[in-house]
């Protein structure tokens, strides 16, 4: 009995979503065109719950390459239409298609001089009479044991404005470098944006040693410097090869203790320059041919600059 309503709202959004696969994606394509083909900015407008997906659907927008600002269509009508202007393309949403300030709007939008989408769950009603383009929202029940709360209708909204903006996404190519630059502060955007001599340790704060060091010796340098690894040199200052805690425990195991650095490192190691992204470093650390969780960076010439360890990317 208590699952009953959980299958009868999904049972509902899943129909309504079928129907929409089916039916709106020349509109969503022609909506996106038309975004493109603007010389101004996206406003999104909406009063109630629909305001609510309104305001998700332009933050989606702006944050996946296309400028975007959510207006209130109650406060637009006493003087916030200011913020709209000539060239821009405005989204109205509306489940009932007969939303009283959307409607009120329509006469200050045609003086203004912009092109209208409506994101509406009646396309036939007052609202999408007087539009340039209709996404049509059309579902069957709301999924609620009344029938009307807007459950279903809320969902396909923000399925359309989301559908708006990864079809707009992929036509102006935008790619993870302008994602980044639009969200440096989540982790995701930092990992694209920062780069790896951002957060590497430095030389000064690294191991190094030369390739006749004793066991005693490395074990000593990874004790003063616990990255995990120690980098040997050659005379150039250039990386030879690494040794890992592994190794020294592999030694240990083997009572090869008259063992010297050049002849238990792992020569050419997986090295990073500074400059590459963080999403790259962490691409050369997952590889499954050659998983590491600590990478020297190095520069043109292969000389040692820093270390770059997983924590370090993670912890980001």
């Amino acid at each position: 009995m208590g699952h009953q309503p959980f299958h009868k709202l999904l049972d509902a959004v899943e129909e309504s979503l079928a129907h929409f696969r089916g039916t709106a994606g020349e509109a969503v394509q022609q909506g996106a065109n038309m975004i493109l083909e603007g010389a101004g900015k996206v406003v999104v407008t909406g009063v109630g719950k629909s305001g609510i997906v309104g305001h998700k659907t332009a933050a989606t927008l702006a944050s996946t390459g296309t400028p975007a600002v959510f207006l209130n269509a109650a406060e637009a009508l006493h003087g916030d239409m200011g913020l709209i202007c000539e060239g821009d393309v405005v989204i109205l949403v509306s489940n009932s298609g007969e939303t009283e300030e959307l409607l009120g709007m329509l006469p200050s939008l045609r003086e203004i001089g912009v092109r209208t989408i409506g994101l509406l769950g009646k396309p036939e009603g007052s609202l999408g009479s007087n539009l340039d383009l209709v996404i049509p929202l059309e579902i069957g029940e709301e999924g609620d044991s009344l029938n009307l709360a807007p459950m279903c209708s809320s969902a396909l909204a923000l399925i359309a404005g989301d559908a708006l903006a990864a079809t707009l996404q992929a036509e102006r190519g935008f790619s993870e470098e302008e994602f980044a630059v639009l969200h440096p502060g989540g982790a995701l955007g930092r990992r694209l944006l920062l780069r790896a001599a951002d957060v590497m340790k430095p030389r000064t704060e690294v191991a190094t040693l030369k390739g006749s060091a004793s066991l005693e010796d490395i074990v000593t340098a990874l004790t003063a410097f616990p990255l995990g690894l120690v980098c040997i040199l050659g005379s150039r200052d250039e990386l030879l090869g690494v040794i890992t805690d592994g190794d020294i425990r592999r030694a240990v195991l083997e009572k090869s203790y008259d063992v010297v650095a050049e002849t238990m490192m792992t020569r050419a190691p997986a090295t990073i320059g500074g400059d590459e992204r963080l999403s790259r470093v962490l691409a050369v650390m997952e590889n499954p041919e050659r998983k590491v969780y600590a990478l020297p960076v190095t520069d043109e010439g292969g000389v040692l600059q820093g270390v770059i360890r997983m924590h370090d990317i993670v912890g980001v």
